[in-house]
């Protein structure tokens, strides 16, 4: 079938069919189409779904083969549900950068602590600075704290 149209038949196995559209819910096209469809040779059942716009085909597939009964089924219903030229897909929109979540910042700032800290007390014990090596070592640990409470169903699995 062409691909550049919007046809009615939405599902199509041997021996059922399913046409769908939205005009399918008006109750006289819809009569108009049942009874249009209800002379279509091999025909077992039709089942119409106003609701949903849709109408159920059920047919013998072994008297007709699948593809002849979508010609036949498209054919009958021509004059009130004609193909149409299928819609244009619309562009892709822009991806817009995402804000990060809260939870990814806490963890960012986390780690990017978590480094400056170490960095400083591992600068400060070579200098030795033991008072600011030890104020820069706890400010990591808590960091460290921060960073496994994150991270606690991953480490105790």
């Amino acid at each position: 079938m062409d691909t550049a149209r919007s046809l009615p038949i939405v599902s199509s196995v041997p021996g059922r069919l399913r046409l769908r559209d939205a005009r399918l819910r008006r109750d006289a096209l819809r009569d108009a189409v049942l009874a249009r469809l209800d002379s279509l040779p091999a025909l077992r059942t039709l089942r119409a779904n106003a609701a949903a716009g849709s109408v159920v085909v059920e047919y013998d597939g072994t008297r007709v083969d699948e593809a002849a009964m979508c010609r036949e089924v498209l054919d009958a219903v021509a004059p009130w549900l004609p193909a149409r030229e299928a819609a244009p897909s619309p562009a892709p929109a822009a991806a817009r950068p995402r804000r990060p979540g809260r939870r990814r910042q806490l963890a960012r700032a986390t780690n990017v602590g978590m480094l400056a800290s170490l960095g400083s007390s591992l600068a400060l014990a070579a200098a030795g600075a033991k008072a600011a090596h030890v104020a820069t070592g706890s400010v990591f640990l808590g960091l460290l704290g921060v960073h496994l409470a994150m991270h606690r169903r991953s480490l105790l699995r």
